[in-house]
């Protein structure tokens, strides 16, 4: 495999994505409910922004501030680093190494098609 298109098409196609005004508790709730560790945050087919179990846990949990009191606008990453479905594996793994992130949206054309995690980078390097 060597391309991201190649890897999202080895995985599941659904796509977890909530909108900006939700609650963080909301995003939280459907982060649990999902088993996953982010949500890309999306309007009107446009990609805004990532909220993480991260923000969450920096930006909430840890000020004790309440969750549902707070609109997901407020703590997600706006500056959202992307790759395209021709982009290397290689590539994806030095943004997230150099960045210091563990997801990365994918876009084609403009369009969110879908989503490449650190999880689904290791899974594939033990596969061999």
């Amino acid at each position: 495999m060597e391309t991201v298109a190649e890897l999202l098409e080895a995985k599941p196609k659904e796509l977890f994505t909530v909108g900006p005004h939700l609650s963080v508790a909301q995003a939280i709730d459907s982060m649990r409910e999902h088993h996953i560790h982010s949500l890309l945050v999306v309007e009107n087919r446009q990609l805004l922004g990532i909220i993480t179990d991260r923000d969450f846990q920096r930006k909430v949990a840890s000020q004790g501030l309440d969750p549902a009191a707070i609109a997901i606008d407020q703590i997600m990453t706006r500056s959202v680093v992307t790759v395209s479905p021709q982009a290397s594996v290689q590539e994806c793994i030095r943004l997230m190494a150099d960045n210091t992130f563990h997801h990365l949206p994918v876009c084609a054309d403009g369009e969110l098609v879908g989503m490449v995690s650190w999880s689904d980078i290791m899974e594939l390097v033990l596969q061999g």
